[in-house]
Formats: C-alpha cells, sequence, structure tokens
C-alpha cells in the first residue's frame, strides 16, 4: 500500500477512535466520504446472512432514504448477492466482497437486485466488508455504493477494505450503540441527532440526509421532545447518558 493510502487509513481510524460513545456510524461515514472518498457508506449490524446461527434481526445505519431501506428489507433483503452462497463463502473467507464479482454468477433475483433495484437507485456497484467482533463473535458489514459514472472500485478501494475492516473490529466492540431513551428514536431522528452532536449546520446536514431543512428542523424538535432536552447542549449530555448496569 502506497505510503499516501496509509495516511488517508490512518486519519479514519484516528476520527473513529475520537468518536463519542453511541456516534461511531456518522463520524466513520463522514471519514470515509472525506479521506477515501467512500461516500454514502452504511452499517448493517447483524446481517443475517453473517450471523452467528442465521438468524439475526439486521439493524441498519445509513443516511439512504427511509423508503430505500424500507424497499430493501420488505422485497430485495435475500436477493441480495452478498447473501448467496457466493457472498457468504466470499465474505467470510476474505472479509470483503463487490458486487460486480458475485453478480458473475448470480441468480436471476439476483441480477435484479442489481440491475434493477440498485441501479434505479444510482447505484452500480457495492463494496462490502465485514468487521467481525473478536470480543463477542457478532458480526457487522459496512457497504460502500459506487457509481460507476462517477467513479468505479478499484485496486486500491479493494486493497483499502481488506485492511480496513480488522483494524475497525476493536472500536465496534467499543461501541455499545445509543442509550435506551434513544431507541425509541426513528432512524431518520437519531441520524439527525447525531450529525447535531457532530457540529453540522442544519442546512449541511439537510444536504447529507438529501432532505430538506425543515424537515431537519422538525426531526431535531422531535428528538428534543422524545430525550426530554431544551437544547442540543442538553441533547449532548444525555446522549452519552448510559443504564446503570
Amino acid at each position: 500500500m502506497e505510503q499516501l493510502e496509509y495516511r488517508k487509513l490512518i486519519r479514519v481510524l484516528e476520527q473513529v477512535a475520537a468518536a463519542r460513545q453511541g456516534a461511531l456510524y456518522p463520524v466513520l461515514a463522514e471519514s470515509l466520504a472525506v479521506h477515501l472518498g467512500w461516500t454514502d457508506a452504511f452499517v448493517a449490524e447483524n446481517p443475517a446472512y453473517l450471523a452467528l446461527g442465521g438468524d439475526g434481526e439486521e439493524q441498519y445505519r445509513t443516511t439512504f432514504r427511509p423508503d430505500f431501506v424500507e424497499e430493501y428489507v420488505e422485497r430485495w433483503r435475500w436477493n441480495n448477492p452478498f447473501a448467496s452462497h457466493d457472498g457468504v463463502a466470499c465474505l467470510t473467507r476474505r472479509g470483503v466482497a463487490t458486487l460486480g464479482q458475485l453478480r458473475l454468477r448470480a441468480t436471476g433475483p439476483e441480477r435484479d437486485f442489481a440491475d434493477t433495484f440498485l441501479r434505479r437507485n444510482g447505484i452500480d456497484d457495492m463494496l462490502k466488508i465485514v468487521i467481525r467482533s473478536a470480543v463477542t463473535g457478532t458480526v457487522s458489514t459496512l457497504g460502500v455504493p459506487f457509481d460507476g459514472a462517477r467513479r468505479a472500485i478499484g485496486p486500491g478501494d479493494l486493497l483499502m477494505a481488506a485492511t480496513l475492516g480488522p483494524l475497525l473490529s476493536p472500536y465496534f466492540d467499543a461501541d455499545p450503540g445509543p442509550p435506551v431513551a434513544v431507541r425509541g428514536l426513528t432512524t431518520r431522528e437519531r441520524d439527525v441527532a447525531e450529525l447535531v452532536l457532530l457540529g453540522l449546520a442544519q442546512e449541511r446536514i439537510a444536504q447529507r440526509l438529501d432532505v430538506s431543512q425543515s424537515v431537519v428542523e422538525r426531526h431535531l424538535a422531535s428528538v428534543l421532545v422524545k430525550m426530554g432536552c431544551g437544547d442540543p447542549a442538553e441533547l449532548a449530555a444525555r446522549w452519552e447518558e448510559r443504564p446503570a448496569s
């Protein structure tokens, strides 16, 4: 790996290491976009096709539109080539796979997943990285979509992905997720709250989530009510609270 690539990787890890508890995903997504050019990266926690026992309930941390995630869960989840026999074998053995690689032996429904669902949403290829907890054995995957018209997955991306997965594992072990009160928020409310706590202005959050600023304001107001907070400063304090063990 080139020295410049190592520097980019180190910058990502530095920012992840400095993330607040419970705010790992937005910090990771932002640092991957800034330093590696991997925009819109998302995390699937406990994907059923890789989870212990195969019966995990996936949780998604993403800035994709809610209707995209809902359609995926309801219609396309099990046609995902990464959930195929080849996909699971590749992810388990190598810790990284691409949609382009798996498409070569994909079934008809799996090709429809790529050509109908993903392409309709501006995704031509996808990089998937396994992050396995050395402590609990649980697994998450980091997905990175690529728009082939702007950028394709290159050898450098594959090398970076294979290097990054194991290095991220300790940070996923250390991140306990949101406190109980935060779990009462919707996915989009949580996304807005996390970006607010990173210091992003509402206009920037709206751009990041591809919504209007008024939608951001409405979600933030709902978060403050649900969390019993009067302002973002109080929200920051409550966000880091943890139930007594």
